[in-house]
């Protein structure tokens, strides 16, 4: 049975970059007023996200590629995933 480290490892490694592909999903595929609060979420989570990837780099900590990836994917896809436009929802 794993410990309380292993876990937390492992937790780190799994919730922080689905966490900011959710955020990430949500800022591009809401509208109105619920799109407002969906940017500031993932702005948020890409503030969490990239103290969380500087932590891992300086530590040399084996998470740090994964963390790069999460971060450089929420920047990606915030500038060039075009968001919901309702005129073309059918």
């Amino acid at each position: 049975m794993p410990d309380l480290p292993q876990i937390t490892a492992i937790m780190d490694a799994i919730l922080l970059p689905l966490m900011g592909s959710v955020a990430l999903v949500f800022a591009k595929m809401t509208q109105g007023e619920a799109a407002r609060w969906a940017e500031k979420q993932f702005f948020a989570a890409l503030v969490v996200i990239t103290i969380v990837t500087v932590r891992t780099v300086i530590m040399c900590d084996e998470t740090w590629l994964l963390h790069t990836a999460t971060l450089a994917t929420m920047i990606v896809g915030a500038l060039v995933v075009p968001g919901y436009d309702s005129s073309l929802a059918t």
